[in-house]
């Protein structure tokens, strides 16, 4: 089985170059009102970034993997991604992830494995598990790591990254369309 550290690098590696060859007008594009830029969709992984590394330290020192959520919109507005740099919102974006990705690497592999029934994957995950079901600190990085994915093959339909850990019975089941 991959780290999720390895797992997350190999992905900021693949998207570093993707971005970089993207031009800057096609980052800026908002496809219609309401929707986000490419550069938006960056923003909003920093900021899901944030959010899951305190995720992963609360779950470090708790019995259980209940977690706040945020306004995930309220957030990319407030942080105003579209009329920042497009430089500055990738070194950003790259950077947050590789501070992540260290803290992953020296996650304990009993923590990752760790299962409890306390948890709101049914609402809060994009793989969703059902209430009551068994789930893991690894299963929630696995997640994010999906999670990911999924936003950088919406701004390149051709992006290729694997982001299965194998945490959660099903997942190498689960493709993306």
């Amino acid at each position: 089985m991959a780290s999720a550290a390895d797992t997350l690098n190999e992905i900021l590696h693949q998207a570093a170059q993707m971005l970089a060859d993207k031009e800057e007008d096609f980052l800026n594009h908002q496809p219609a009102p309401g929707r986000w830029s490419p550069k938006q969709i960056i923003g909003h992984l920093i900021d899901s970034a944030y959010n899951n590394h305190r995720r992963i330290l609360l779950a470090m020192n708790q019995d259980h993997l209940r977690f706040v959520g945020y306004n995930q919109v309220d957030w990319v507005v407030k942080n105003r991604y579209q009329q920042r740099d497009i430089r500055e919102v990738v070194s950003t974006f790259l950077a947050v992830q590789q501070h992540l990705a260290e803290m992953l690497s020296g996650l304990p592999q009993s923590l990752l494995e760790r299962q409890t029934t306390d948890h709101e994957f049914d609402r809060m995950a994009m793989l969703k598990i059902p209430a009551g079901a068994p789930a893991s600190l690894g299963f929630l990085i696995e997640d994010y790591l999906f999670h990911l994915v999924h936003h950088l093959r919406q701004i390149d339909a051709g992006f290729q990254a694997e982001w299965q850990l194998g945490y959660q019975p099903g997942t190498k089941e689960f493709r993306l369309p």
